[in-house]
């Protein structure tokens, strides 16, 4: 999912010495909830509602706008977009390219859509989040780390505490992956008690990365451990000429390796 599957366009401007009423007036005509500011062709700033709300109408655009607005690109990821927006506490991002403002896209558009791939328990992405990524690096060559995790003796503790408990574990485990990961890592619950992060670290990094998820930590006082497949390009030499479903499947099947290794 990328930001221009999101955009709004086309894309409705003012100059800065227009009235804020006059704006006013153009945005209920038009039924948008911003305008971009441009001034001899040069985008200047962007005015929004919340703006003219706080505005005297006398007040002149120039006043009134936020100067340089945050911009995206129309090829960003849609959740990379949305996390820019969050942290910057603002409601939309202008969508440029080679300096051409092509459209605006909102928080409230990427929420909706995102939450469809958002799995409500852990607060993770889902599978179809970890699959896009993974084709889009893949399509452009780019090197990255895929672990594939499988928690141990998950199906035991669901049977002998009941599944409100495995519930617990796996939020508490999510909360974990957050903790060991960063902006150079993606997320996400793969199905069940698996999960499977994309690094873009060196392979010294993924392996440390990879330890440290299959070490034994305590949760809700039990003990848990995970097992952890990695696949990179030195460990399959044919990696750009696959699949990201085969790629998975490599993973997968080491994790299950491990996993049948450490119970013998």
């Amino acid at each position: 999912m990328k930001v221009k599957d999101f955009m709004a366009s086309p894309v409705y401007t003012v100059s800065s010495e227009r009235s804020v009423q006059y704006v006013s007036d153009l945005m209920n005509e038009l039924k948008v909830g911003s305008l971009v500011v441009m001034d001899y062709g040069m985008t200047v700033g962007i005015i929004t509602s919340r703006d003219i709300r706080s505005s005297h109408p006398n007040r002149i655009v120039a006043d009134a706008m936020t100067p340089i607005p945050i911009s995206t690109s129309p090829d960003q990821f849609a959740w990379d977009a949305l996390e820019t927006m969050e942290q910057h506490r603002i409601e939309r991002l202008l969508v440029v390219q080679e300096e051409q403002v092509l459209g605006i896209v909102t928080r409230e558009a990427l929420h909706i859509k995102l939450s469809q791939i958002l799995d409500p328990l852990t607060g993770l992405y889902r599978a179809p989040y970890i699959q896009q990524i993974g084709e889009h690096f893949l399509n452009h060559r780019q090197y990255f780390e895929l672990l594939f995790i499988d928690l141990n003796n998950f199906g035991k503790i669901n049977k002998e505490y009941g599944h409100p408990m495995g519930d617990d574990i796996l939020i508490e485990y999510s909360n974990r992956l957050r903790a060991l990961t960063n902006e150079r890592d993606y997320v996400c619950r793969y199905a069940g008690d698996e999960f499977v992060v994309i690094t873009r670290s060196m392979e010294n990094d993924a392996m440390r990365l990879a330890d440290s998820l299959s070490q034994l930590t305590v949760l809700h006082n039990i003990n848990m451990s995970a097992s952890v497949g990695l696949a990179n390009s030195r460990l399959v030499p044919d990696f750009f000429a696959l699949s990201f479903r085969d790629l998975i499947s490599k993973a997968s099947l080491l994790s299950t390796s491990l996993k049948q290794s450490s119970a013998s």
